[in-house]
């Protein structure tokens, strides 16, 4: 048996995704369409692809850090005002504390309804080459030290600096 439709149940995780991708995703994605459109980004450049990486993986770390932050301490009406890391907090109060670093699932059976109907059978994969670092040990630490992909820029967004 199963549930069709959207569970009501999860209401705070979509939420969580629609913030997110409203948030972060949209951001990013709207800049790199502009690197591509009208600064010569071409995705099939290794050197293009790694500036945009070396410039970028820093800067979308430190959106999703801060987007955490802010999640994870705002109120929820629901709950009595409380945010999301005061319910954690009281949870491992109330119920113990159990180690992070506990293994109660294997990761690669996670969500997997063995009693369920097997899912079609679809290859909705998509493979992405690991970022590869196309300069010398020289290059790098030249441009490490020359380059810092955080600073601010007039944009704000990285893109004078990319």
């Amino acid at each position: 048996s199963f549930i069709a439709g959207r569970s009501v149940h999860n209401q705070r995780i979509e939420r969580l995704w629609v913030d997110l991708a409203r948030n972060i995703v949209k951001t990013y994605f709207t800049i790199f369409m502009y690197l591509e459109d009208r600064c010569g980004l071409d995705i099939n450049n290794p050197i293009y692809i790694f500036c945009l990486h070396y410039v970028f993986i820093p800067r979308i770390n430190q959106s999703l850090s801060q987007w955490k932050a802010s999640w994870n301490n705002h109120k929820i009406r629901t709950e009595n005002h409380q945010t999301p890391m005061q319910l954690y907090s009281k949870g491992m109060i109330e119920l113990g504390f159990r180690g992070m670093e506990d293994d109660l699932v294997d990761p690669n059976e996670y969500g997997i309804d063995w009693e369920g109907p097997t899912p079609a059978e679809e290859d909705n994969t998509v493979t992405v080459d690991e970022p590869r670092n196309v300069l010398t040990d020289e290059q790098y630490q030249s441009l490490r030290s020359t380059v810092n992909p955080l600073e601010e820029d007039e944009e704000g967004f990285g893109i004078n600096i990319y």
